[in-house]
């Protein structure tokens, strides 16, 4: 075991050294709670509601939580690529069909969905998003055989001149708000409206391919996943690259929710998923910028591979729908990675009762927080569902238990 890391302090800590201590696996004066808010605007009220996140941070900051701000990186489609979407009616198909066509010099491609009256995007289809991964509303994925691999290839670009000048502009305004609010700033995942975007990885190909064709074509043909992966992680390279220009980031974060054991075998995981993580660590690392891999579900399989992947900090540890084990997951990688979860949101904190909630953070702050390396939070998210009670119970509890030993009185 290794010597625990100390620090003295001698200030009242901002939420941004705070969650950097951790990270770095020291004791900071209490364990960080750091809720994610992506469905939720608001706190106790609906009506009351932020509309953005530089409304919400001063208010989960008044609370005494921890918060991050997102620097949204942009990504464009290629100058040389035309785009034509059109609506269908079709005899026998319940719903109208959207058709997205995108003309590369490589070869066009298309996308074909049902417009459901969940369709969230209107008339568009958007390249990354959740609503097109299910068969039953994907007539066409976009990718589906080896032409369709070339065109995708030259179908993003990195941001033209013009383009990035607002982004800078907006990088500064991030730099002064995170700075003015003691926040730390992160980029790699955002979500609006449905609409993905991000450091993607894997997470992208069912997005492009859908679920069953692309676990089915990773055994049966293996190089067009290896082709789709290399195209996938140089537009994820691309945006770290731009993203850690700014000089103003300092957590690069990467969604895996479908990089996990149970869509990818740890032998599957390795050869396809592994090599590629490790390439955007590394260049995060080079920057000094702290790595977060978030995945919720079936983590147990692959902790070995995220220490020797080098991760920083895995966001996503949950005992009930994720299936972690708690003491495991702190003996197995507790002493080299940054543990972020602990609880889960969807069932326990909204439906368990006050006994049982009670006791699952009293748990998730005794196993994790000895040491440091750990920042509580209810996985994925705080739903828009979930009480406020319920959360302001836990949020009650954290302060009673979760400073650490030396700082209480502090």
């Amino acid at each position: 075991m290794q010597q625990r890391k100390v620090i003295e302090v001698k200030h009242k800590l901002s939420s941004k050294e705070r969650l950097l201590l951790a990270a770095n696996h020291e004791e900071p004066d209490h364990v960080p709670l750091c809720f994610k808010w992506w469905e939720r605007p608001f706190l106790a009220d609906r009506n009351d509601k932020w509309h953005s996140e530089l409304e919400r941070i001063p208010r989960t900051l008044k609370l005494g939580l921890d918060d991050t701000i997102t620097l949204k990186v942009p990504m464009s489609l290629s100058p040389e690529v035309r785009v034509r979407v059109r609506k269908v009616h079709r005899s026998g198909e319940e719903y109208p069909l959207l058709i997205k066509e995108y003309h590369t010099p490589n070869g066009s491609l298309q996308r074909i969905v049902r417009q459901t009256s969940d369709w969230p995007h209107g008339d568009d289809i958007p390249i990354f998003t959740d609503f097109v991964i299910p068969r039953s509303r994907s007539v066409k994925y976009l990718v589906e055989d080896e032409d369709d691999v070339e065109a995708l290839s030259c179908l993003l670009c990195e941001p033209s001149t013009k383009e990035l000048e607002p982004f800078f502009e907006e990088a500064e305004q991030v730099k002064h708000f995170a700075d003015e609010h003691g926040v730390l700033v992160e980029a790699g995942m955002h979500s609006e409206g449905g609409v993905e975007s991000g450091v993607v990885g894997a997470d992208a190909l069912p997005w492009l391919c859908g679920f069953e064709n692309v676990i089915k074509a990773a055994y049966t043909k293996p190089k067009f996943i290896d082709r789709l992966l290399d195209i996938i992680l140089k537009w994820d390279l691309a945006y770290i690259k731009l993203a850690l220009e700014t000089g103003v980031v300092d957590m690069i974060v990467h969604r895996g929710w479908y990089e996990n054991a149970e869509f990818w075998p740890p032998r599957v995981y390795k050869s396809f998923i592994m090599p590629r993580v490790q390439e955007l660590v590394k260049l995060t690392h080079q920057h000094g910028v702290k790595f977060c891999y978030i995945m919720s579900m079936a983590v147990m399989p692959l902790l070995d591979f995220f220490k020797e992947i080098d991760i920083d900090i895995l966001y996503g540890v949950d005992p009930v729908q994720g299936g972690a084990d708690l003491n495991h997951v702190k003996e197995e990688v507790g002493e080299k990675i940054c543990i972020w979860g602990g609880l889960n949101s969807a069932v326990a904190l909204r439906l368990w009762t006050g006994k049982q909630r009670k006791k699952a953070v009293a748990d998730a702050i005794g196993t994790l927080a000895p040491g440091g390396g750990f920042i509580l939070s209810a996985i994925d998210q705080i739903f828009e569902d979930t009480p406020w009670e319920n959360v302001r119970e836990m949020i009650d509890l954290w302060r009673r238990i979760g400073t650490y030993p030396r700082h209480r009185g502090y």
